[in-house]
């Protein structure tokens, strides 16, 4: 009596779960071993495609043939449930037993005629085709999903799939944390360890189980040019229709510092008003230090030698910055010429982004002219076809990046003039807000409102940017539309 092994197998787990073949392919090849007087001494199956060598139910059962001589047959329904790749045929074939193909009503060895193998390799070969086929209409799907914007794998953090809309959508909780690691990182002030310490610090969670992320997982995140809005699969570059959380600049000057592998000396902790001023005795900067694990003070940084400016508490610098917003009131009618005032007094920024623009319309010609070129050589001949996809390839990436940048730009004096107004309209408001808004938001407002500040024996002396000079110069004159008309 010949002694087998029975072989079972699907595709996927789900085929798996579902019922969909195992118990039917066990039933039919018991009922066939009954029926042939053969003794079934293993069961195998699994769920697994056949694609790759290497399945693990498959590699016991081989193992076991090698081991025990004496079972001399493997029972399975047909061909592509045993195998669809090459390695796998070759191996059942080195082991010299009989394959009982029972759907097929074929039986398979050694000693089988050369038109029966003949015939056999070419069912594997029809086997493994179909599987390279399907995989070639994944991939077309996959790229064809990719042109047109959509990601077509699961999003990086920060991110989530909509199973309504079939589109990718921001996190909110976790976009913020995403923001945050590239606004840090940029500054060039923390390596990759300090950034993931700073984000716990500031109360940012990575995950529920997991507060601080892993610096491989923080530097994979920050190389990833997805949150540009744009992805890449396998070094091809597509636009994307996701929203970006970071901008193309501020992910250029990230990948620039990671390049480098190098950063500035830590800031153990970011002071909202460290760096805002200068020492009113020896002109080194004004720094910030914690005593006493909870109270801020601020002192020269004394880099030009012992300085005799003593420490301030950060709450009597905050008032004394508090009183120059303060100074800053608009009235509703006065809102029309501050408009056109900052618009002139920003002239050099507007002719700057002007030049870039212009800049980037020639890149985008000079590209386009290559990328017309190099089809034309490909088509006369002058060069090999591998050579232009690789080139056309690489034109065309450049080219998408120089697109990008020129919208940005071509926004950007629209951007600007608009966040301007929108302060502007603001600033009757400007105290009432700065009260409400935290440290570092305040450091923003600060930023736009002052320059040149200075600290001396615990006073602070600054000067109003333009337009907003003109604010605070209207409340001591009067006749201030006279002023500004001057100013003009």
């Amino acid at each position: 009596m010949k002694q087998a092994v029975i072989y079972a197998r699907v595709s996927t787990k789900e085929q798996e779960k579902e019922g969909y073949s195992i118990p039917a392919q066990l039933a039919l090849l018991q009922d066939y071993a009954q029926r042939n007087n053969i003794t079934v001494m293993q069961t195998y199956t699994e769920a697994e495609t056949a694609k790759k060598a290497g399945r693990v139910a498959f590699t016991q059962m081989k193992d076991y043939l090698k081991a025990t001589p004496e079972v001399t047959c493997i029972l399975v329904e047909k061909t592509d449930r045993l195998y669809r790749n090459f390695k796998d045929y070759v191996q059942l074939e080195d082991l010299d037993v009989e394959v009982h193909l029972v759907k097929e009503g074929e039986v398979l060895s050694k000693e089988s005629a050369s038109s029966v193998k003949f015939i056999h390799g070419i069912k594997v070969l029809m086997a493994k085709n179909y599987i390279d086929n399907l995989s070639e209409e994944v991939k077309k799907g996959m790229y064809e999903k990719a042109r047109q914007g959509h990601f077509p794998f699961q999003p990086p953090y920060g991110y989530r799939n909509n199973r309504q809309t079939r589109m990718i959508d921001v996190c909110p909780e976790r976009s913020l944390f995403v923001e945050r690691a590239f606004e840090l990182y940029a500054t060039g002030q923390y390596s990759l360890q300090e950034v993931s310490h700073q984000l716990v610090a500031e109360g940012f969670r990575y995950r529920p189980y997991q507060a601080k992320i892993a610096k491989s997982s923080l530097e994979v995140m920050l190389k990833n040019i997805f949150y540009t809005g744009d992805f890449m699969i396998k070094d091809q570059f597509f636009n994307g229709k996701h929203q970006a959380l970071v901008s193309p600049a501020l992910f250029e000057k990230v990948k620039s510092i990671l390049t480098r592998g190098t950063f500035s000396k830590p800031v153990k902790h970011d002071f909202a008003f460290a760096g805002m001023m200068t020492c009113g005795h020896c002109g080194c900067a004004i720094t910030g230090q914690i005593q006493k694990k909870k109270y801020i003070y601020y002192h020269c940084s004394g880099w030009n030698g012992k300085c005799e400016e003593p420490y301030h508490r950060e709450e009597k610098i905050a008032e004394q910055f508090a009183m120059a917003v303060k100074r800053v009131s608009l009235k509703a009618d006065d809102i029309d010429w501050l408009i056109k005032a900052l618009k002139e007094s920003h002239q050099d920024e507007m002719i700057f982004h002007k030049t870039r623009v212009d800049d980037l319309h020639k890149q985008q010609k000079q590209l386009q002219k290559r990328i017309d070129q190099i089809y034309d050589d490909k088509l006369d001949g002058i060069i090999e076809e591998g050579l232009w996809l690789r080139k056309q390839k690489e034109y065309k990436q450049e080219l998408a990046f120089v697109e990008k940048s020129l919208a940005q730009h071509s926004k950007a004096n629209l951007y600007y003039i608009e966040s301007g107004v929108q302060l502007l309209e603001l600033a009757k408001n400007a105290y009432r807000l700065y009260e409400k808004q935290s440290p570092h938001q305040q450091r923003k407002l600060l930023n736009f409102l002052l320059l040149n500040s200075s600290l001396k024996d615990g006073n602070l002396d600054y000067a109003y940017r333009k337009p907003f000079d003109w604010i605070v110069n209207s409340t001591k004159n009067e006749k201030w539309w006279a002023v500004l008309d001057s100013n003009q």
